[in-house]
């Protein structure tokens, strides 16, 4: 493991930290793959959200269930994540993850299964890869960002193949994430560039009608309008 990295990336670095020690809590009270102890800890439960307790959208993407899920994603966000903190700026790169892991849970309301228990802060890691996308689409000029987008496009669509084929893989949350994050790179410029004030007014209406349209699909799916 490379501290130094991590040491100049400190929100990467916070990141981990609270995920790691949320998983060390939980395995410590209860245990990781425990419905219950999930649930306590703040999973995300579409009913549960809908009777009020909205939190869920947040502390689910800090949540992991079992051992290999939490170390996948560590692994993902020690790997990732100070390439794009560095590229967006550390608080602009925090606001992006927290903002992914939200739609990311949102999209898991609105078209995943009632009764289903989800958790995992790939809603986030799949925000970056859509942020690799959004390079691609707002940097068409910059042949350097562009072609950092373009470097991603095999390892997503990888992900994408094992999301789908893998078990017990919440999809949902995963295609909300990356979506986010494809806007998102629309609303926050790399460091030291400027986004045309169309493209951010776009982005940002997008966002905030889909998250919309995502609560009352998640509603409609549970009857209750």
């Amino acid at each position: 493991m490379n501290i130094k990295k991590l040491g100049e990336t400190k929100v990467t670095t916070v990141l981990m930290i609270i995920n790691i020690a949320v998983f060390a809590i939980m395995t410590l009270t209860g245990g990781s793959e425990s419905i219950e102890n999930l649930v306590r800890f703040g999973a995300m439960v579409k009913p549960l959200f809908h009777q009020g307790e909205w939190w869920r959208v947040f502390t689910a993407s800090f949540i992991h269930i079992g051992f290999f899920h939490i170390l996948f994603n560590m692994y993902f966000l020690y790997n990732i994540g100070p390439l794009f903190e560095r590229l967006y700026g550390s608080i602009n790169f925090l606001i992006i993850y927290i903002l992914a892991g939200l739609m990311g849970n949102l999209f898991t309301y609105a078209f995943g299964e009632a009764n289903t228990v989800s958790a995992g802060a790939s809603t986030s890691l799949y925000g970056m890869f859509g942020l690799a996308i959004g390079l691609m689409i707002n940097y068409k000029d910059d042949e350097i960002l562009r072609g950092l987008g373009a470097s991603f496009i095999s390892i997503i669509a990888i992900n994408i193949v094992y999301s789908l084929l893998a078990p017990g893989i919440g999809i949902q949350g995963h295609m909300g994430g990356f979506l986010a994050g494809v806007l998102l790179a629309g609303i926050f410029p790399v460091v030291n560039r400027q986004l045309p004030r169309t493209t951010v007014f776009i982005s940002i209406a997008a966002l905030l009608i889909l998250a919309f349209l995502f609560v009352r699909i998640g509603n409609n799916s549970l009857g209750v309008g």
